[in-house]
């Protein structure tokens, strides 16, 4: 591997390949031991390793979740069993009990993909969330717009997001909350605003897209690696905040921002 290390803001961190294959133990002795010298000093690759890691076990679990037992087969197979003996003189092709157990397997399979796919999509985009979240966290992180006041931080997102939105001014804000800055990123493949707040001296992140682009967001779970994850939606928005302050803290502020939203 060529590039163990990535340099962002004067800060440097495990790229995306070394990472996952540092998960997926597919480093060299030598590569294997750069990474564990860089993980003892970097809280942010260390979580980010434990996020995947947590990633791949959820993963593995969901691809058993939906297995069908052997008995159900059973019955199924001996219920086609009788079935197939009383159409027996009827002007039909049989099909054989062997076949019908393929097709209830195939039927069941594709079931227990489905299923798969809706976790590992869900659980891929809580990573997704933690790891921006984990970012921002950065000491060498620099929000792109860095400013308390609604009146500079809205203005910046204009024709840089194709969706808009509105910000509570400072009163409406709950208590000890104070908006820090913004950067403009991605979420899910979808431009989104991402708007950074402290509540009690706690970093928040609060990710805003377009609701027609987040349909699966609903699945996402409350909390991850010790991260509290709110989303709320309003006509046109959704609001997804990402913290470790008390969840009733992050409700009041995901509330107030969505109250802000005007209807359209």
């Amino acid at each position: 591997m060529t590039q163990i290390t990535q340099t962002t803001s004067s800060t440097e961190h495990l790229t995306p390949a070394t990472l996952g294959a540092y998960v997926d133990g597919e480093l060299s002795p030598n590569e294997r031991q750069v990474v564990q010298q860089h993980l003892t000093s970097c809280h942010v690759c260390t979580l980010r390793v434990l996020s995947a890691t947590q990633l791949k076990d959820a993963t593995a679990h969901a691809g058993h979740r939906f297995a069908p037992p052997p008995e159900a087969l059973a019955r199924l197979t001996a219920s086609l069993n009788a079935q197939q003996q009383t159409k027996k003189n009827a002007k039909m092709y049989s099909i054989r009990p062997m076949a019908w157990a393929a097709i209830a397997a195939a039927i069941l399979l594709a079931v227990s993909l489905v299923g798969w796919r809706a976790v590992h999509q869900t659980n891929t985009l809580s990573a997704e969330l933690l790891d921006q979240h984990l970012a921002t966290l950065s000491s060498g992180a620099t929000p792109q717009v860095i400013s308390t006041d609604r009146h500079t931080v809205k203005p910046w997102f204009q024709g840089r997001l194709p969706f808009s939105f509105n910000l509570p001014d400072l009163e409406a804000l709950p208590p000890d909350t104070t908006l820090k800055g913004a950067d403009l990123t991605y979420f899910n493949g979808q431009p989104a605003a991402l708007l950074l707040f402290t509540i009690h001296k706690h970093e928040v992140s609060v990710f805003l897209i377009q609701r027609a682009t987040a349909t699966i967001l609903t699945a996402l779970p409350k909390t991850r690696a010790g991260f509290t994850i709110h989303s709320a939606t309003t006509s046109d928005l959704c609001i997804i905040a990402v913290s470790d302050v008390n969840p009733a803290d992050l409700d009041l502020l995901v509330a107030s921002l969505v109250q802000t939203q005007s209807p359209r």
